[in-house]
């Protein structure tokens, strides 16, 4: 939606907001809430005209955003059709950026480093505005945010107090090639990035079926899931050398989101995990741990011999 034009009965025009603006909204979360002043900290505006020639590179600072109420003033441009393409944390020494300033479909966003990541990704969102023209009057245009990075809480339980989780015997990964994202934030093929934990705890929880649990939480983060792009959430005992589950996590944790009615609709899976960025997902194992007999996405429960497939 844009707003354009300010018009005076009288001669007197001092106060007549003018420029062009782009204002900046993040309220596409799982909350369905304004969230633009909380998370969106700065802002990289990249400027492409209508066949999609680079044009300009625009940075806001945090302070810039805060103090013009997340509004982004683009100025000096020539008259005529311009898109522009929008990121938040795009300064972070974790991601690499290529055909930065070149044409738009040259764009490229990666992870920096190797092809196994073990850190924690810092919130990384993307915004984008169709073709819309530019001149001297005055015009607002809203761009939604959205955020392309998540964080997975990972709870390894058995179901027998007496069989203690031990950490070291265990490998946590999410495998996926996600690691590669264009101008338009959409993946690009490339090679599987290994997702490794960042952090670990011992936790002990009440659970309504088993009582008390005692495991081990693993915490892990990547870039955005696709529901048409396969990411791999595997578990590998060491000591057996056996992969205890290896299941498909846009396929699970969109399974939930078909489930959710919080936001008045149904959504679809790709807006579900466009939408969420944080699961808490709990395997609950036999008392060898050597079978998966549940999986709990968020508050939704899911039991290995009717739909989790290993």
């Amino acid at each position: 939606m844009a707003m354009t034009s300010c018009t005076w009965v009288k001669d007197d025009t001092e106060d007549c907001p003018y420029g062009f603006w782009l204002r900046l909204h993040y309220t596409y979360n799982i909350l369905d809430v304004e969230a633009v002043q909380k998370y969106i900290k700065d802002v990289s505006v990249y400027v492409y005209d209508a066949e999609g020639r680079y044009v300009r590179r625009i940075d806001v600072s945090q302070k810039m955003l805060k103090d013009n109420n997340h509004l982004v003033k683009v100025e000096g441009l020539a008259e005529g059709d311009y898109q522009f393409v929008l990121w938040s944390g795009l300064d972070s020494s974790e991601y690499a950026v290529s055909g930065d300033r070149q044409a738009l479909k040259d764009f490229q966003l990666s992870l920096a480093g190797s092809n196994h990541y073990s850190g924690e990704l810092p919130p990384l969102y993307y915004g984008y505005l169709p073709i819309v023209h530019y001149d001297d009057s005055y015009a607002v245009h809203d761009v939604d945010m959205m955020k392309d990075t998540n964080q997975l809480a990972c709870l390894v339980v058995s179901i027998s107090e007496d069989t203690p989780i031990d950490p070291d015997d265990f490998t946590m990964s999410v495998i996926s090639a996600n690691g590669t994202l264009n101008a338009r934030n959409q993946l690009l093929s490339g090679e599987e990035i290994v997702y490794e934990p960042f952090d670990g705890e011992y936790v002990t929880f009440d659970d309504p079926e088993y009582g008390e649990l005692h495991g081990y939480r693993y915490s892990l983060t990547t870039l955005r899931l696709m529901s048409d792009t396969n990411c791999r959430l595997a578990l590998k005992r060491k000591s057996t050398d056996q992969t205890l589950f290896n299941i498909s996590l846009p396929e699970y944790v969109g399974a939930v989101g078909s489930l959710y009615t919080n936001l008045g609709r149904q959504v679809s899976v790709q807006e579900y995990l466009d939408r969420q960025d944080f699961y808490t997902i709990v395997f609950f194992f036999s008392e060898d741990l050597t079978k998966l007999l549940q999986l709990q996405v968020n508050s939704w429960r899911l039991r290995a011999n009717n739909h989790v497939k290993l």
